[in-house]
C-alpha cells in the first residue's frame, strides 16, 4: 500500500474544507470496509482519507415526524439492535442482519454502503424500495437527491466530487395508518460474509380491504449494473388481487424487462435467472405474511 494521509475533522465544515482543498485526490471513509479493501488491492485512486467518524452528527438513527433519519456513519449494528428499525422497517432489518459479520457489522457504515454503490450492495434494494432520500452537502449547499436517482452507473453516484452524504431520510410506510409491510432476501454461496450472487427486496401498501394491493416497490441487486427498482412490475401490481405479486410470472416479467443479468467469476446469468423467479415471490409473500394476509 502506499503513503496516505490521514484527516480526523470533528465538524462537516472541517471535512469539506479538506475535501474542497485537496478535490479529487482526497476521499470520505466512514468504517472503511470498502476503502481499505481497494487500497489494498491498489484501485483507490487517492493520496489522502477524510474520516467521517468523530463528526457526530453523522451517526445515529431518529424519527421526527414519520421519518426516520440515519446519519451515513451509523453502522450496520447500530441499525440490526435499534428498535423502531426493526418494527417499522423489517426490509432493511433483513438486510442488514445478513450483511458480513460481527466484526464487519461494528465498522461497516449505512453510508458507506450507499457511495460505494456496488450493485451487490445489501441496503440499496430495501432503501429503494422505503423511498428514501440522500441529503447530499457541499460548500455551495445543500440538496436532496432520492435514493432512485443516486446509482447512476457502476459503483458510481449522482454526488458531486464536494459533496458529502450528509444523512438519508426514510418515510415509515405505515405511516397515517397505511397498511404495508416489507422482505428481504439474499442468496449467496455460502450462509455468511459472502457477498450477494442476486438479492431481492419487496415493500408492499395494501389496501384497506386488504384483498388489493395499493403501492408496490420491488428492487434487485447484481440484476444490473446498478442496483435496480423494478418499476414497470411496480406499476402493474397496483389494483391487482394481493396474491398476484406471490406468482413466478411477476418475476419472469420484471427478469425479461427490467433486469440486465449477467455472468460473472461469482455467478451465471442463467442461475440468477433462476433464483430471481424463486426469491421475488418469496418476498412478496413474506411482506403480505408480515401484514398479517395469508396468500
Amino acid at each position: 500500500m502506499k503513503n496516505i494521509e490521514y484527516f480526523k475533522p470533528t465538524t462537516i465544515d472541517q471535512a469539506l474544507r479538506v475535501k474542497q482543498e485537496m478535490g479529487r485526490e482526497a476521499c470520505y471513509i466512514a468504517g472503511g470496509t470498502d476503502v481499505l479493501v481497494l487500497a489494498r488491492e491498489k484501485k483507490l485512486d487517492c493520496r489522502a482519507l477524510i474520516s467521517l467518524r468523530r463528526i457526530p452528527e453523522l451517526a445515529g438513527i431518529s424519527l421526527q415526524d414519520d421519518v426516520l433519519h440515519l446519519g451515513p456513519a451509523t453502522t450496520l449494528t447500530d441499525i440490526l439492535e435499534n428498535g423502531e428499525v426493526a418494527r417499522e422497517l423489517p426490509i432493511l432489518h433483513d438486510a442488514v442482519q445478513v450483511m458480513g459479520s460481527t466484526q464487519m457489522r461494528n465498522m461497516a457504515t449505512v453510508g458507506g454502503n450507499v457511495m460505494t454503490a456496488a450493485s451487490s450492495g445489501d441496503t440499496l434494494g430495501p432503501l429503494l424500495c422505503l423511498d428514501a432520500v440522500c441529503r447530499l452537502v457541499s460548500p455551495g449547499g445543500e440538496r436532496r437527491v432520492p435514493m432512485d436517482e443516486m446509482f447512476v452507473g457502476p459503483r458510481t453516484t449522482a454526488a458531486e466530487p464536494d459533496e458529502l452524504l450528509a444523512g438519508l431520510e426514510i418515510p415509515l410506510p405505515a405511516a397515517g395508518g397505511a397498511i404495508s409491510s416489507g422482505a428481504f432476501f439474499k442468496l449467496t454461496r455460502r450462509a455468511a460474509m459472502d457477498l450477494a450472487l442476486i438479492n431481492v427486496a419487496v415493500q408492499l401498501w395494501v389496501n384497506p380491504d386488504r384483498a388489493t394491493i395499493a403501492k408496490a416497490r420491488l428492487a434487485a441487486g447484481v440484476a444490473a449494473p446498478t442496483p435496480v427498482r423494478l418499476k414497470q412490475t411496480e406499476e402493474e401490481l397496483v389494483g391487482a388481487p394481493v396474491a398476484e405479486a406471490t406468482k413466478e410470472q411477476v418475476a419472469i416479467r420484471a427478469i425479461g424487462r427490467e433486469c440486465r443479468l449477467r455472468d460473472s467469476d461469482r455467478c451465471s446469468a442463467w442461475y440468477r435467472e433462476e433464483m430471481l423467479r424463486v426469491l421475488i415471490p418469496r418476498a412478496a409473500a413474506l411482506a403480505l405474511e408480515r401484514m398479517g394476509i395469508a396468500v
